[in-house]
This record gives structure tokens, C-alpha cells and sequence, in this order.
């Protein structure tokens, strides 16, 4: 197969040959195959035999699309204990050494949604720069939330509509590429229990609407972390672009609305379930194990557009555990192509990037990873990351 868009090969270009190449929006499989690269840019993509000799070649090796993280919170202060306010310092080298973990795991674009002050568009743009090494990023910095809400830590507290889209103004000038809402209350909190706001909508439908209504007046989608049903569906009325989290938190247990989830599902809302590793061993702590895993199964079964995000940040999930939550995912029977397509392809329009990256095809960021075995056949392969590229630059290759 053949996607060439430019078959006149430069004398710098760089091919990247693979024992089994998944090329396109559909994963196509091609066998000893190619991928030409020019600058940071895939121009071909076809069978090995056409294409000039491997600069990289990797004959035991799955090349797929580089996997998206879509839901990070770079640094998290959560994750580092509470003895003490951690430092500027700290901070920034906390987010840059969790650059290279994610590439290591094979995780070559993240959405940070939400982190301190500015830091994640001033790391953002030290990527894109090259200044230093690390996956794509999609950034919030700092949520927005109510006084003393969900978040509040690394939020802007707003308690009125003119003050939310004030924020969403500020966080336009801070250098933001999207806003991060909380549409409901969590379950971390450094000091206290969030008690009852895990059960009710924090802001008003107008005071959403309007955050809403100003974040795309000004060209940034809008995530909503929302935990019951009342904040979902005002989030989803309201237009949220990406429902994070999604778990119809409610007393006594949690009970999906299948009537709202349905409505989420034929619009093709992307919503992100952020499974992670504690899914399968301590479990989570809005439902018991089996009801948190059997919503999850329902959401894939009503249909709906499950995209990867793991909430890495929280304590203990690492961005090394990556593939832990698409593990999730196959322990709950979730076909291994809409897996792949979650981490990839789906993700990269979730947020907003399906034209720079998330395929192997002619146009897009040679943003690839090199598996030790087929992910569409066994999903250990996803822990076996064995060559990764970012921006068409190897980053990381092991035997």
C-alpha cells in the first residue's frame, strides 16, 4: 500500500522500516514497511520495497501512531505529598522530568489540564521550541473553579459569570490552548473531604454557558471535569468540547443515565474516563470495582467515544503506567482497534489536532512508536515500547 504524497525523495530524508507498519486512520497493516520522513513530517508511506534504504530499521518491531495522553496534570502537588509548598523549582523540574517519562512509556503528545500559574505553556513552548525534549502539549494551565472548589490549588476562583469570562480572557493572554472547567467537586483533597460538592453541579448552567460561549469566541475548546450526572449533563448542554472523568458519582452507588449517555453518543462528544492503573488493583473511590468497570463496558456498549487519558499526576499514576489504562480498556472486552483508536486517532481530534497528528499517513508529525509485539493482537504490547519518535527525532530505542 502506497500513500505517497511526495515521492521525490530527498537525499535527507529519513526512512523508518518496520516489520509490521499500521498506517492510517484504519491501521492498515502493511508488512516490511516504510515510513519517509522529511524534517518533522511523514511525506510516504508504503512497502519497504519502493522506498530509498532505512536510515532505522526495525525488523521485529509494530510501528503505530505515537500514543496521546489526553488528560495530565503535568505537575500536580497531590502527587508530591503536602509537607510543604513545593517550590518554582520544583515545579519545573517535577513537569520536565515527566517529559521524558511519557516519551519513554511511548506517549509522544499530552493534554496538561490544569497546572500552576503559566508553567505549562512557558514548558509548552520550550518543547516546541527545542530548547528541550518532550511530547507534544496541548495546555490549560490554571482550571477554573468556585471559592475553595475542586482545584482550587492551581485554579482561578471565580464566583460570578463576568468574573469566568474575565478568567477565560486571562488564561488567552497566559498563553492557554484550552480551558479546564470544574463542573463538579473530586475526590483529592489535601485537606478535607469535598463531602456533598461530588454530588451537585459547583457552577450555574449560565455561569458555564458563558465560559463556554467565551473560550470559543476566542478559539479554545473547554474540558469539564464532572462527576455526576447533573454536572455531565449541564456540561454536555452547555457545550463543553470533552467530558472528563464521567462517572455518575451518586448515593448509594453509581448509576448511569442511559438516556443522557445515549444523547452523548450520537453526538460524538469525546468523553474521557481517565482509567488508570488504580482501576484494577486498589480500585476507585466513587463506585466499587465491579460497578466502576461495568459502567465503563456500558459507555463502550451505548456507543459511546471513549478517548486515553489517566489523570497522571494524582498519587501513584505515573506517566510510565500509561499503558495500565488501556489495560483497563481490554479487561472490560473493549475491542482492540477502538483501544488503539482511543490512544490515537480519537484522541488527536479530542483535542483538537487531527491534522498534525495521531496516524501514520503522509502530512502529519512522525510522532510513531515501535512495539515489541502487535497491539491490535495482544495488549502487552502497549509495555513494550522499543523505539519512539517525536517530531520525526528518535527519542528512545532499546533492544
Amino acid at each position: 500500500m502506497n500513500y505517497s504524497g511526495n515521492t521525490d525523495f530527498a537525499s535527507d530524508d529519513r526512512v523508518i522500516r518496520a516489520g509490521l507498519v499500521l498506517s492510517g486512520k484504519n491501521f492498515d497493516p502493511i508488512v516490511d514497511g516504510a515510513v519517509v520522513v522529511r524534517d518533522e513530517k511523514i511525506i510516504w508511506v508504503g512497502s519497504a520495497q519502493a522506498a530509498p534504504a532505512a536510515d532505522f530499521h526495525f525488523p521485529d518491531l509494530t510501528l503505530a501512531p505515537g500514543l496521546i495522553d489526553a488528560h495530565v496534570h503535568l505537575f500536580d502537588p497531590k502527587g508530591l505529598g503536602t509537607d510543604h509548598e513545593p517550590s518554582e523549582a520544583e515545579k519545573v523540574l517535577a513537569m520536565v522530568g515527566n517529559l521524558s517519562k511519557f516519551l519513554s512509556a511511548g506517549v509522544t503528545t499530552i493534554r496538561d489540564l490544569g497546572s500552576p500559574g503559566t508553567l505549562g505553556s512557558e514548558i509548552r513552548d520550550a518543547v516546541d521550541s527545542g530548547k528541550i525534549v518532550g511530547p507534544r502539549m496541548v495546555v490549560a494551565n490554571r482550571c477554573l473553579t468556585i471559592t475553595g472548589g475542586h482545584g482550587y490549588q492551581f485554579g482561578i476562583e471565580c464566583d460570578s459569570e463576568e468574573e469566568l469570562r474575565r478568567a477565560v480572557r486571562q488564561l488567552l493572554k497566559d498563553g492557554s490552548d484550552c480551558v479546564k472547567i470544574m463542573a463538579s467537586g473530586g475526590f483529592v483533597h489535601h485537606r478535607r473531604s469535598e463531602g456533598g460538592s461530588l454530588y451537585f453541579p459547583l457552577f450555574t448552567f449560565n455561569e458555564m454557558k458563558a465560559i463556554v460561549d467565551e473560550a470559543h469566541k476566542n478559539g479554545m475548546h473547554v474540558a469539564a471535569h464532572a462527576q455526576n450526572k447533573d454536572a455531565i449533563e449541564m456540561a454536555f448542554e452547555t457545550g463543553v468540547d470533552t467530558l472528563e472523568h464521567c462517572t455518575f458519582t451518586a448515593k448509594p452507588t453509581a448509576t448511569l443515565d442511559e438516556d443522557l449517555v445515549k444523547r452523548i453518543a450520537a453526538s460524538g462528544r469525546p468523553v474521557i474516563p481517565t482509567v488508570n492503573n488504580y482501576w484494577l488493583t486498589v480500585g476507585v473511590p466513587w463506585a466499587e470495582k465491579e460497578i466502576a468497570l461495568g459502567n465503563l463496558r456500558r459507555l463502550y456498549d451505548l456507543g459511546v467515544n471513549m478517548i486515553a487519558g489517566t489523570d497522571s499526576g494524582i498519587p501513584t499514576t505515573t506517566p510510565d503506567l500509561y499503558a495500565e489504562g488501556l489495560r483497563v480498556f481490554h479487561e472490560v472486552g473493549i475491542a482492540p482497534d477502538y483501544i488503539l483508536r482511543s490512544a490515537t486517532t480519537a484522541a488527536a481530534a479530542a483535542i483538537g489536532l487531527a491534522d498534525v497528528t495521531g496516524s501514520i499517513e503522509p502530512g502529519l508529525s512522525a510522532d510513531l512508536v515501535g512495539f515489541g509485539g502487535n497491539p491490535l493482537e495482544e495488549i502487552d504490547a502497549y509495555f513494550r515500547p522499543r523505539a519512539v519518535f517525536a517530531r520525526g527525532q528518535l527519542i528512545s530505542a532499546v533492544a
